[in-house]
């Protein structure tokens, strides 16, 4: 594709010079947009994730793993085939500027396969501490980048690190189409307080909330190997991110009656924790924050009956009733509240837009829909069933980001 001068975009020597490029090359980053789910882009990401599958240290990280999976060749094509039946044209904006957050390390490439996906050039500002994770995908990256095939890519990925800098955002912001926006309340405020031209777009995460339902009657159904396949999925949706991924579950709802709970609670919590302990390492500086975390619940909450330790690698932390404020009442690396409903209906007091994901395990989808619709629930986007809490998806926070950084033409 040819691509017109205007089309690169100058960056002030000022600006660059503030800038740790960690791939792609700086001096090429153009606004021309492409087609949604185009070829030359689902080849490089398809490519990419052979690239990090291949590599043996995928195996050690299990979000590099998950977005290798994600990225495979085959999803990308289940994706794109709604816009292959669509006749009409739709095409990126331009640049896109993606702000992405500290708490997961893998969140940046998400963001970055959306942004191609829709169409865009990307530059992403990754977080200014370096993690494995990010530093294994970055290089993955630029060896992608660095192959001749790719070469149509090279003015449509830029990374970034960079301290944080008011010039360099201000600069960002005024350049870009569309930008995403990762991190909670006040870096979504922070990024709305810079000037963006005129018809550019927003998709904006911040903090979000995200809860678990389970029957028990449906939990005491399962036999040995399904329950221990199900402590394998809990430990996905609570461990793998140390609940700090807004779509990990903080609380744990019981639907049903208290005997029934309390039989079921005495048979999953310890299965959990045995699992626990052969596959997660809590670090000691863990252990205190998760300590003094429960102690402020006990002292702070007046809805908390009881804290149940179990060892150091679970907190349970009961709950009399849900407070308005239950959305603030995080947990970490292991630590989830609990309390017991006779139905769904009684949780939707509390939701309100802050909430994200449901992840369930016994309640019949129909019924979740019907629950939500009766109650005009303002939050709540996501509902999947126990161990997909966080798989991403290019529908994310209620939006359709690839049709949010795109624009349908009229032909």
């Amino acid at each position: 594709m040819l691509k017109s001068e205007a089309a690169v975009i100058p960056i002030p020597d000022s600006i660059a010079a503030r800038m740790t490029v960690l791939a792609g090359a700086a001096d090429r980053v153009a606004n021309t947009p492409v087609a949604v789910f185009d070829d030359s882009r689902v080849a490089f990401l398809a490519q990419l994730s052979r690239r990090l599958l291949a590599d043996p240290r995928t195996k050690a990280m299990p979000d590099v793993a998950a977005f290798a999976y994600w990225c495979r060749q085959a999803n990308l094509a289940r994706m794109g085939a709604a816009s292959r039946r669509d006749e009409r044209l739709r095409m990126g904006l331009g640049l896109s500027f993606h702000i992405c957050p500290a708490n997961v390390p893998v969140n940046f490439a998400f963001s970055m396969a959306f942004g191609l996906l829709a169409g865009n050039t990307c530059v992403l500002r990754l977080p200014s501490k370096a993690s494995p994770t990010a530093e294994l995908l970055t290089a993955a990256i630029q060896a992608e980048l660095d192959e001749p095939a790719h070469a149509a890519l090279s003015d449509g990925l830029l990374l970034l690190r960079f301290e944080r800098d008011e010039e360099v955002n201000r600069f960002w912001m005024s350049v870009a189409d569309g930008r995403i926006v990762w991190g909670g309340d006040e870096t979504v405020a922070h990024m709305r307080a810079f000037r963006p031209k005129a018809r550019s777009r927003e998709v904006a995460f911040p903090d979000r909330y995200s809860l678990c339902a389970l029957v028990p009657q449906a939990v005491l159904a399962l036999d040995e190997a399904d329950l221990q396949q199900f402590c394998r999925d809990l430990f996905n949706d609570i461990y793998l991110m140390d609940q700090a991924a807004c779509s990990s579950p903080q609380l744990f709802a019981w639907i049903g009656d208290a005997a029934s709970v309390r039989a079921a609670q005495a048979r999953l919590w310890p299965a959990l924790v045995r699992l626990v302990e052969q596959k997660y390492t809590l670090q000691a500086v863990h252990v205190m924050d998760k300590f003094v975390q429960a102690c402020r619940q006990a002292m702070g909450n007046a809805q908390v009956e009881r804290i149940d330790r179990h060892d150091n690698l679970l907190y349970r932390v009961s709950l009399a009733a849900l407070g308005p404020d239950q959305d603030t009442c995080r947990g970490y690396f292991g630590t989830v509240h609990e309390v017991t409903l006779p139905d769904l209906d009684a949780l939707a007091p509390i939701v309100n837009e802050r909430f994200q994901t449901l992840s369930q395990h016994g309640l019949d989808p129909a019924h979740i829909r019907a629950w939500m619709l009766r109650h005009g629930l303002r939050g709540i986007d996501r509902v999947v069933p126990v161990g997909r809490a966080l798989d991403m998806d290019i529908v994310w926070d209620g939006y359709d980001i690839v049709a949010s950084l795109s624009r349908l033409i009229s032909l």
